[in-house]
């Protein structure tokens, strides 16, 4: 509540001050999404920059909404008829004459959403790790942990919350995607457990973005899959959480190597494979049992 105001009273001065240096003009687009259903509201939400007001499309939530240069925040309003709470969003600063947000969910509750975020060769925590989920956005601490607050949430009906995606990303590491993997909200929280980053460490690494990498089927059971990598002599030295496309990937130098999969009790044959040298692009799927 004591955000909304200050975002509000933002907007206010921010719409308010004259002076003769026309603000500069930005686009900001997206989708505004109810969480209770998977798609746009029922009636148009409102969504409030810094200088603009608009409606959301009644076909897809998707909006249009000018803005000012450098750009931190929208304030999104659902149809009063939901009796859902308003939702502020923040971004870092919005520069570009397009800036596309994606999708902001809204929904009849607001829980925080909790987890570990960690280097998947070592298990260290990473601070200072960016991570989001539903359209909110958190920073990690210095032991790895992340509190995302105001994510829209549906008690009634979790399915659209359980499909969503998060994304953390960390300077140094390839981001990763993970789910809230099929957990729902205890007191308000919603805890996502452990959320693994491969580092980029070597002094010679191959072309970007990866040169090991893989599909987990089948695709119910992809999502959450617990990807790990191991040396010649079987010690582990990259996890990877595979997301909902079902992919995972790698970055290391030529060498020998071993993948292990497991997603619970879901476990898939070890693959060996060999890179010869760093410009070698290896594929190795995997099918849970």
């Amino acid at each position: 509540m004591i955000r909304n105001i200050l975002f509000g009273l933002l907007v206010l001065v921010l719409v308010s001050c004259g002076g003769d240096s026309p603000i500069p003009s930005i686009h900001i687009s997206g989708r505004v999404l109810d969480i209770s259903t998977g798609g746009p509201t029922t009636t148009a939400s409102s969504i409030q920059s810094s200088t603009s007001t608009v409606s959301t499309s009644l076909v897809d939530g998707s909006f249009i909404v000018g803005g000012s240069s450098g750009e931190i925040g929208l304030l999104v309003s659902p149809p009063s008829i939901l009796g859902y709470p308003t939702f502020s969003y923040t971004f870092q600063p919005l520069i570009q004459s397009q800036n596309d947000v994606g999708d902001l969910w809204v929904g009849p509750q607001q829980v925080e959403v909790t987890g570990v975020v960690q280097n998947a060769a070592d298990n260290s925590p990473i601070a200072n790790a960016l991570v989001r989920f539903g359209g909110q956005k958190g920073t990690t601490d210095a032991t790895g942990t992340f509190h995302i607050l105001h994510v829209a949430y549906s008690t009634a009906n979790t399915s659209s919350f359980l499909g969503l995606t998060g994304r953390a990303e960390a300077t140094n590491f390839l981001a990763n995607e993970f789910t809230a993997g099929g957990n729902t909200a205890v007191a308000g929280v919603v805890a996502v457990g452990t959320v693994l980053l491969s580092p980029v460490d070597s002094n010679t690494p191959p072309p970007p973005p990866f040169d090991l990498w893989g599909l987990i089927a089948p695709s119910n059971l992809a999502s959450g899959t617990i990807v790990t990598l191991k040396d010649s002599v079987g010690t582990p030295i990259r996890r990877f959480t595979v997301g909902v496309n079902a992919r995972y990937q790698f970055w290391v130098p030529a060498g020998q190597y071993s993948i292990d999969f497991a997603n619970g009790t879901h476990t898939a044959p070890t693959q060996n494979v060999t890179l010869n040298n760093n410009t070698d692009v290896i594929r190795r799927d995997a099918t849970l049992n």
